[in-house]
Order: structure tokens, then sequence, then C-alpha cells
């Protein structure tokens, strides 16, 4: 989000300047739609648009070719992390999202057919909350890890 949420530049740039692939979210609909293309440069980036509400999001191609999508293709691309933004998390592991379920809706879709990544929600410190405090419905899926500045909670502590 423009305001309120971790910026990742900083680990963008070393995921990139590292080798890795890098897949970033792209919204399809209003409805909660979304999916992840694969981002090629730290350039890349900065060409980026702002989408459907304010984020910068990667276009359908780059330099004239499609894009590489997640779930969009036939490809057989599996992810190993997923990195979460929040409103809030909570130190049981909860994720308090903007309520769209964007992110629910595509780890569902991706998962029903590829084994599930690790899911790391990144927040400020004043969005870590007490355990039990992050209300969570049926579809809301649990983190692995939370990563704030002060504290980093997992499955483990």
């Amino acid at each position: 989000m423009p305001s309120g949420e971790v910026n990742t530049n900083d680990l963008v740039s070393t995921i990139l300047q590292s080798g890795k692939d890098l897949y970033v979210p792209k919204i399809l609909s209003k409805e909660g739609n979304m999916d992840f293309l694969r981002m090629y440069s730290a350039d890349d980036l900065n060409l980026f648009p702002p989408g459907t509400w304010g984020i910068k999001e990667p276009q359908d191609t780059y330099e004239s070719q499609a894009r590489e999508r997640v779930l969009g293709s036939p490809s057989d691309t599996r992810l190993d992390i997923i990195l979460l933004p929040g409103v809030a998390f909570d130190r049981g592991l909860s994720r308090l999202g903007h309520g769209k379920g964007y992110y629910d809706r595509f780890i569902s879709a991706y998962t029903s057919s590829r084994p599930k990544p690790l899911l790391i929600g990144l927040g400020l410190r004043e969005q870590l909350l007490d355990a039990g405090e992050v209300p969570v419905g049926d579809n809301d899926w649990q983190l692995d890890m939370i990563i704030a500045p002060e504290e980093t909670i997992s499955r483990t502590n």
C-alpha cells in the first residue's frame, strides 16, 4: 500500500541481485482475484503503474513478451515463500488483511495443485498484537512466520 505497510524495496533489490525469481501480486478484479507475475529487474519495478488500490503492479507484458504468471498460465511455477502484508498480525500467527480476501483466495487456488509455500507476514511493530486479537474466519490462512522490526515469530517459537 502507499502507506501503512512495510516498504519492501530493499528486499526486492536483494532478491533480484541474488539471482532468485521474484513474483509480485497483480489484482485481476475488485471482486478479490489476484495472480502473481514475474518481476525481472529493479528497473522493471520502476515501470510499474499504480494498480487497482494505488499499489504499483506489473503490466501483463515485459519487453513486448507476455510476463510469466503463477496461476494464469499452464506453467509449473512453484513459489517457495509468499510475503503477506496486512493491517494487523497477532502472535498466534493470524493476519488481518484489508478485507477483500485476495491473498486467501490466491493461496487456496495455488495450493489446490501445488505444495503450500511458506507464508510470512511482514509487519510494523504497531501492527503486531497479542495472540487471539486478530479475528479469523474459515477462509483465512494462518501464517508460518511473522517478521516485525524487533521480533520474529514462528511456529517453532
